[in-house]
């Protein structure tokens, strides 16, 4: 009998509507944040797409939560694109704990969605 997985998350997700522009490699990435944790997003709808290829890159994340803008700089863990079978298209992001303003960042996440 095979084990089902194990979910490896430090928090829980939750589903998202905010909006972000994504920098990454001198280039500027659009989309929406499908869902958001106090240690990462998935960034989707993707303009242009995030290639795979930007896996274990660092960037910054810039988002607007209730007319407040969040910096978080964050590294791509997962990129698949719109013509990947098995993967939804877009990009898993970790947020780096140990910048400054990321974490500023997250605690407002935090408190806007009522995880402390």
């Amino acid at each position: 009998m095979v084990a089902p997985p194990v979910d490896k998350r430090r928090h829980t997700r939750l589903p998202s509507d905010l909006r972000y522009f994504f920098f990454i490699d001198g280039k500027k990435y659009a989309g929406k944040v499908s869902n958001i944790s106090l240690s990462g997003a998935f960034l989707s709808e993707a303009d242009p797409e995030i290639s795979p290829g930007h896996n274990t890159h660092s960037g910054i994340l810039k988002i607007y939560l209730e007319d407040e803008l969040l910096l978080l700089k964050c590294q791509v863990v997962y990129a698949a694109t719109r013509d990947n079978e098995y993967f939804l298209p877009g990009a898993g992001v970790a947020f780096d704990n140990e910048d400054h303003e990321t974490n500023k960042s997250i605690t407002r996440i935090a408190v806007a969605y009522h995880l402390c």
